[in-house]
């Protein structure tokens, strides 16, 4: 079984939040039908959308670290 979490955190590090991100989870989706039924259970038990859960969860990572960097800054920690 796949964990679709870490599956997305490694498209994400592997391809940024770039357009290729998409294409390959969009690809793996159509490949894959083991896949594609891990996503849709996953998506249901996380509260997320079918059509838009995977890039929902990007935009939550993304910004918690958005997030991390504004507040060490915050705190005088200037790179």
């Amino acid at each position: 079984m796949n964990d679709i979490s870490d599956i997305l955190r490694e498209l994400l590090d592997r391809f940024s939040n770039t357009p290729e991100l998409d294409e390959e989870f969009d690809r793996m989706r159509r490949t894959d039908e083991e896949f594609e039924k891990e996503y849709v259970i996953w998506c249901e038990d996380n509260g997320y959308s079918v059509k838009d859960g995977y890039r929902d969860f990007i935009n939550e990572i993304i910004e918690s670290q958005d997030s991390y960097w504004d507040n060490y800054q915050e705190f005088g920690n200037n790179i």
